[in-house]
């Protein structure tokens, strides 16, 4: 009867000891997602700041070189290339977020098959693997 309480309290303190190293690596991960954010929308601020800084430094350039029907084109023609750059920002920037939620999700779902591991809902072969 001791042996069996021994291996009990055993298996509660691995149980315990395997989901405090998971739910500590689930926020590290999380708080290391926060300070990518922070930086990621830092850095766009300062991004579009220099940005039409440029744009409009590169204006009032054109406007005293070029001639009235030259002038024209070129304006609209970078209108169109800059909102086509806007355009592929935005599409690389909710690619990146959706990758940094898939990574948070995946280890909650790892945690979830530990969880269901130790409640014997599950078994090793019908864990997942990954490195």
């Amino acid at each position: 009867m001791s042996g069996q309480i021994n291996s009990l309290k055993e298996l509660l303190h691995t149980v315990t000891e395997l989901l405090f190293v998971r739910f500590k690596m689930a926020r590290i991960e999380f708080v290391a997602q926060k300070e990518r954010m922070v930086q990621l929308g830092m850095l766009a601020a300062l991004a579009v700041m220099l940005f039409f800084m440029s744009y409009i430094s590169l204006l009032f350039g054109l406007s005293l070189v070029l001639s009235d029907p030259i002038r024209i084109w070129v304006f609209f023609g970078l209108a169109a290339g800059l909102l086509l750059l806007m355009c592929w920002a935005g599409w690389a920037i909710h690619r990146n977020l959706a990758s940094q939620r898939r990574f948070l999700a995946q280890t909650l779902n790892e945690l979830q098959e530990d969880i269901a591991f130790i409640q014997g809902k599950k078994g090793m072969s019908d864990l997942s693997l990954k490195e």
